[in-house]
């Protein structure tokens, strides 16, 4: 909303009411960005991408075709709809902390159903996530624990008001409303073999592939379309 609309929608809304009105309207906003996508790929004939970079924001990946919500990539689309790609077409689907961001457990099982269907046999599946263990072992040990030391070490963006301990858990969690689940290497390995992924593993850091700023922090799992 604008300035003018913000002002007006304060003084006639709840806050519940302009927190919907936002959701509302940033849904539009991605709907617009989504049917645009659509156009490009039919323009561009990108149905057959050999390398997908899933939720790239503004980090692009070369020899990828690069896709995300809103414009900064090659493509803007929304994930949680049908992915536009032909079947056994893509060598490999890369997200770095991109699956976070959609809702679970139905939406997350359908993106990843859709990375196997477009996905070649033997195609692979790689994608990281914050590190959701880590902050929930870390807990118990006290505001000087290595991860909450991190937190001030490293640019997370956890707001000046991040504290306490719960405060910097929750902003893992939420991260300002924008998180919709948080993982660990069970429930990732869960339903990645719930839609028929094989070979479902956690990973190290590869520097050939993630972004070093994601090297802490971050859970990195694979996985497998059979062959």
């Amino acid at each position: 909303m604008n300035k003018h609309l913000s002002l007006l929608a304060s003084w006639l809304l709840s806050s519940g009411e302009r927190s919907a009105l936002r959701r509302l309207l940033r849904e539009f906003r991605v709907s617009h960005y989504h049917r645009s996508g659509l156009r490009k790929i039919r323009r561009m004939s990108w149905s057959r991408p050999a390398k997908l970079n899933l939720g790239c924001g503004t980090h692009r990946k070369d020899g990828y075709l690069n896709v995300d919500l809103f414009p900064g990539g090659d493509l803007t689309l929304d994930l949680r709809r049908n992915l536009p790609f032909e079947s056994n077409c893509c060598e490999l689907i890369f997200a770095e902390h991109c699956i976070e961001h959609i809702d679970y457990p139905d939406p997350v099982s359908h993106l990843f159903r859709e990375c196997f269907r477009i996905l070649a046999p033997n195609g692979l599946l790689r994608f990281s996530v914050p590190e959701t263990e880590w902050p929930l072992t870390d807990y118990a040990k006290g505001p000087d624990a290595e991860y909450f030391s991190a937190c001030k070490e490293h640019s997370w963006s956890h707001p000046k008001y991040c504290t306490t301990r719960l405060e910097h858990i929750n902003y893992h969690f939420r991260q300002g409303g924008e998180h919709c689940f948080a993982y660990d290497e069970e429930t990732a390995r869960k339903v990645l073999e719930s839609v028929g992924f094989e070979d479902v593993r956690r990973v190290s850091f590869d520097p050939s592939m993630d972004s070093r700023h994601r090297e802490v922090g971050s859970l990195f799992m694979s996985a497998r379309k059979p062959a």
